[in-house]
């Protein structure tokens, strides 16, 4: 018999790479001293909801670790990594400034601007490889038991894919409505059919957490 669970789905926190406007991609790069001070906003969060998470997962990137670890912390739970919760890769353009690509690459600023689903960058991954992999976490680790939490930490472009697969939204017209971009730290919460997967319902982006 089914019932509903929920799924929460969040950023990691701010890292100096977000701060100066760089492509991380795959990149290891720690929180600054604000991405810290919003992962503990957000554990501090996530701790005091009606009904916690069981399970905590996280992408295996620094970053995610460090954001996913202060709420198990407080949770006294352990994190469980996945590679396959990681950023998009990004190859070539890790790193790099993200306004100079913009201004330099018309198809990159097409992608990014309008239609995630276009971003394939040179020796990276492709959008619709980012969501496949999504997916394959998703079919694995999802809640199945009514009234279950589980809140996984990740990274903005894949979420986003992820979101889109599973409400069957085009990136492009979520982009265009202003859908699953999520801010550093940020979250989206699903409800989830037990016994399907089926998504019931899903908030809006949460951020009312941070300063």
């Amino acid at each position: 018999m089914s019932g509903a669970a929920t799924l929460l789905l969040a950023r990691h926190g701010r890292t100096a790479h977000n701060q100066q406007g760089l492509i991380q991609g795959r990149s290891v790069v720690p929180l600054d001293e604000l991405g810290q001070m919003q992962a503990r906003q957000l554990a501090e969060h996530i701790a005091a909801l009606p009904n916690p998470p069981s399970n905590i997962w996280s992408s295996d990137l620094l970053r995610a670790e460090q954001t996913a670890g202060a709420v198990a912390a407080l949770l006294k739970l352990e994190i469980r990594p996945d590679a396959r919760l990681r950023e998009q890769d990004f190859g070539d353009y890790e790193g790099r400034s993200l306004n100079e690509l913009l201004a330099e690459n018309a198809d990159f600023e097409r992608a990014w601007m309008q239609d995630f689903s276009l971003l394939h960058p040179p020796g990276g991954e492709s959008f619709a490889d980012t969501a496949a992999r999504m997916l394959a976490w998703f079919a694995d680790a999802r809640p199945r038991q009514a009234g279950e939490v589980v809140l996984a930490v990740s990274h903005g472009i894949s979420l986003t894919a992820l979101l889109c697969a599973l409400t069957n939204v085009t990136p492009r017209d979520a982009m265009a409505q202003g859908l699953f971009r999520h801010a550093n730290a940020a979250y989206t919460a699903l409800t989830l059919d037990t016994e399907s997967g089926r998504v019931l319902d899903y908030s809006a982006v949460q951020s009312g957490h941070l300063d």
